[in-house]
Order: C-alpha cells, then sequence, then structure tokens
C-alpha cells in the first residue's frame, strides 16, 4: 500500500475495496455513498476528524442525563434511562488476570463509581459518594454487600492494552484504589472515599472512540457474563451500519473476553453455551436500545461432540436506538418556533408548564411528529390531565402525568409523555375531538395555532322555547345572545 496516501483515502479504498479486517476498530465521523460501481457495490466515504477537530474525553461530559440522582435512585421511573459513555479501549482490552471474583453485583457497583467520578469530574485524583446513594442505586439494603463488592473491586487485577500515537503499553491495576470509609457516629452517614487508577483516566481522558451504556441496566443484572457482554454490544451497535460488520470469536476467544474458565481448564461447548445463552437472555430482558442475534458453531461429531478448531460463533446486533434526550434538536422554522412560544391563548397558566422549544426539536427528531402539534398536544393533554386524573393518554393515565410533573418536575414529565402518549399514538393530534371538561375548567376548541377559547355556557331570553330548535327566523333584536351570568 502507498504509503503516501492520507488516512482518509486509505479507509475509503479499504472499505469499499470490502478488505479491512474490522472497519469498527476505526473511528468514524460520517459515512456517506459517493457512487455505486457498474456490480452494484457501493463505494463508501469515510471521514475522520484530525488534528484540532479531534474530540477526546476530557472535551466531552460524557453523561446523559437530567437529574442524575433522582434517575438512578430508589424511585427511578422504567423510563429513566441515564448514560455513561464508555471507552472503547476500555471495552474491548480489559482482561481480569489471576483470581476472577467478581459478582455482578460487583461490575454495577464498579461501573456506578466510574459514572460518578466522571460526573465530578474524571480527571481528579480522589472522589467521594454516599453509601446509601449506592444501595439505592444497587437496590440492596444492608450495606455490608456494598463494602464487600468495594473490597473485590480493590484486590481485583485487571489488564489493560492502551495504546497510543507514540507507545504501547499494557498496565495491571485494580478496578478502584484508595478505598476508604467514614462514618459519622451521630449521624450514622458513612461516606465512601475512592480512586480511579491513573491509567484508566488517562484512556478515558483521552479516548476518541466511546460507547453509550444505560447504567441503570447493571442492577438488573444476576449472571456476571451479562455486564462483560453488554458494553462490546452497545459498542457494536453504535457504528454505522453500512461499515458494522459481525462479530466471529472463535470459543477460546469469546471465553477470554467474558472471563469464562472451568476447573479443569478446558472449556466445555455445553457449559458455555448455557453460561452464553443466560447472558443473552438478560441482555435481550433489560436493553431495549438494540437486538442481538448469536448464531453458534455447529458441533462436530464423535464423544462429546466438540466444536472444530477454528470454529467461530457469529454475532451481530441491530442499530442502536436514541432516548429522547439524546436526539439531536429538529431544525425548525420560524413559524413553528413562533407558534411554540405563543402561549396567549394556553390552557396552561403557570409558566413552568410550559417546556422550552429545544426540548420539542428533539421530541420532533425522536417521534417524527412535527413541533409545532407536539406542543399544542402536550398543552391539551396536561390540561385534560388536571381536569380529570382518570383519562387515558396513550399508554398512560393523567394522574401519572400530574404526579411526576409535581413530584419530579417538567424534565421528567415531559420525557415520561414524549415515551408513553406521543410513541404509543404517534397519530394522535392535538386537532382531535377534545372531551368535555367539568363547568370549572374552561373549554378549549381545537384547530389553531394556539388553541381558541370558548366560553362556558350559552344562554337564551326567557322567551325562547323548544319550537325554536326546529327553526328561528327572528333577526336583530328580537333574539337576543348573552354570555355568563346576569
Amino acid at each position: 500500500m502507498n504509503k503516501n496516501k492520507s488516512n482518509h483515502q486509505i479507509i475509503l479504498e479499504l472499505i469499499a475495496a470490502g478488505t479491512h479486517d474490522n472497519p469498527n476498530e476505526v473511528e468514524i465521523m460520517s459515512v456517506a455513498v459517493t457512487h455505486i460501481r457498474s456490480d452494484g457495490t457501493q463505494v463508501l466515504a469515510v471521514s475522520q476528524r484530525s488534528g484540532e477537530h479531534i474530540v477526546r474525553g476530557k472535551d466531552r461530559k460524557g453523561i446523559r442525563a437530567g437529574d442524575w440522582t433522582q434517575e438512578t435512585g430508589p424511585n427511578r421511573h422504567m423510563l429513566d434511562q441515564p448514560q455513561v459513555e464508555k471507552a472503547r479501549i476500555l471495552v474491548e482490552t480489559a482482561a481480569v488476570v489471576g483470581a476472577d471474583e467478581l459478582t455482578a453485583q460487583d461490575s454495577a457497583c464498579h461501573e456506578y463509581l466510574l459514572a460518578c467520578a466522571r460526573l465530578d469530574g474524571i480527571d481528579k485524583p480522589k472522589h467521594q459518594i454516599v453509601m446509601r446513594q449506592m444501595c439505592d442505586y444497587l437496590g440492596v439494603a444492608k450495606p455490608d454487600r456494598v463494602w464487600c463488592s468495594l473490597e473485590r473491586l480493590m484486590r481485583t487485577l485487571v489488564r489493560y492494552h492502551i495504546v497510543d500515537p507514540k507507545t504501547s503499553r499494557r498496565v495491571c491495576k485494580p478496578l478502584i484504589d484508595g478505598l476508604a470509609a467514614s462514618t459519622n457516629r451521630l449521624t450514622g452517614a458513612t461516606v465512601i472515599d475512592y480512586s480511579i487508577p491513573a491509567v484508566i483516566r488517562d484512556a478515558i481522558l483521552q479516548s476518541r472512540s466511546y460507547t453509550w451504556l444505560d447504567i441503570n441496566v447493571f442492577p438488573k443484572f444476576k449472571c456476571k457474563y451479562s455486564a462483560r457482554l453488554y458494553p462490546k454490544l452497545a459498542l457494536m451497535a453504535g457504528y454505522d451500519f453500512r461499515v458494522r460488520k459481525p462479530w466471529t470469536p472463535t470459543l477460546p476467544e469469546l471465553a477470554a473476553f467474558i472471563g469464562y474458565s472451568q476447573d479443569d481448564g478446558n472449556i466445555h461447548i455445553t457449559y458455555f453455551t448455557r453460561v452464553l445463552d443466560k447472558a443473552l437472555a438478560e441482555i435481550a430482558e433489560h436493553v431495549t436500545a438494540f437486538e442481538v442475534v448469536c448464531i453458534k458453531p455447529q458441533r462436530g461429531s464423535g464423544r462429546g461432540r466438540p466444536v472444530p478448531e477454528g470454529a467461530t460463533f457469529h454475532i451481530q446486533v441491530s442499530d442502536g436506538t436514541k432516548s429522547l434526550w439524546a436526539h439531536r434538536p429538529a431544525d425548525l422554522g420560524p413559524a413553528q418556533i413562533g407558534r411554540i412560544e405563543d402561549r396567549r391563548y394556553s390552557p396552561l397558566r403557570r409558566e413552568y408548564e410550559h417546556p422550552p422549544v429545544k426540548w420539542f426539536a428533539q421530541a420532533q427528531a425522536m417521534t417524527t411528529v412535527p413541533a409545532e402539534e407536539l406542543s399544542d398536544r402536550w398543552r391539551r393533554d396536561l390540561s385534560m390531565s388536571q381536569a380529570d386524573p382518570t383519562v387515558r393518554i396513550g399508554a398512560m393515565t393523567g394522574a401519572l402525568l400530574t404526579s411526576v410533573l409535581d413530584a419530579e418536575g417538567l424534565k421528567s414529565a415531559f420525557r415520561l409523555w414524549a415515551g408513553m402518549a406521543v410513541m404509543a399514538d404517534p397519530t394522535a393530534t392535538a386537532t382531535a375531538d377534545v372531551p368535555e371538561f367539568p363547568n370549572a375548567l374552561q373549554r378549549c376548541a381545537s384547530g389553531h395555532a394556539a388553541e381558541t377559547w370558548i366560553e362556558e355556557e350559552v344562554w337564551h331570553a326567557d322567551d325562547y322555547t323548544e319550537e325554536d330548535e326546529m327553526e328561528d327566523l327572528r333577526l336583530g333584536d328580537d333574539f337576543k345572545l348573552g354570555y355568563g351570568e346576569d
């Protein structure tokens, strides 16, 4: 290959020819089809950031969440999906050295400590977390169980293979350092001090490739191999489908990746597939961002029906879905923005009940429903919920929407509404028939930009009778109209 070619040209040539061993290992910024050859082959143009345009971990926040404490706490909702990024190099190169005592709870504990450190500032040498917060996240009542997990994280050595432009390093470090706990004897509150090893901090700060993980998934795993397989599958789901290739590890390679071993030193395919099936079943049950297909190698003949040497698994994932806040806001026109911001005729009288324009733009990107229709529908649905808590809105009730709004705030309520009301019935618009409201609440007529008010009651003159319903020929002062009460 010509060494004078730029990286961009080489990547383009390799992927277009289909000869790149693993394009997933390339940090891809954008992929586009340049042209189609006569034989039907698509030629892809792949571009990368370079120079001062490179975005590393130190330039990214690394957390996607509204209220981190609320969304990872004991009262979190099933639709809460706070996300944390994880560097690709930590996903693909980490391997336990020596005794592997880690459990599924230990993995959840480690991921949460990393996420809290990222939220606090991963470049800091030390971090603190309250023991009660850890217990609430893990769903355990006894702090002793959390402390046992922290001790196992301290004594478990993990090998990392760190590659940068100048060096290639293999480093063995414990998962966390400097573990200490102090308890206030008056209040009983326990504070945990811990440090993230420098090699992990540097890998995160310098990372260019990464994946997003749902932090609330880890406490749900009961099999320790699920927590080790999930980040790899999430990494694959994040790649563009046009250059995503299936993962094809051999039996020893897949066993080594998830840390599976047996006492006799051999890997028996029957026992291994049971473990793998359990891990994949847990991921399919708890992870909704993508789907996984795993084709196992064909077993041979003979005693024990061993897998032929060199036979591979075939693992592929679907495209990853995004949460509401992960969507890039859609481009809105002046008319759309003006309609959303026009609150003169809104049935919602409190300022904090009106979401900002950006949220509607993100909801449009997720649901494909125009932002101005979403604005009208939000006002209608919330006013209906306040008037009648038993009203059904998509897959939720009005009582759920108003309770989340009062207890957790507008952002949580809007996210819940977008997921359970709009996504459940995206064709319902604010121009649908508006149900009757109690007299205590004014009615609104749909079909206008911001919905128009209609007075509660129209009353007629005293001499108006039922015969006038058949045909009314009176004009002017003979027929009087009035609004409201005398």
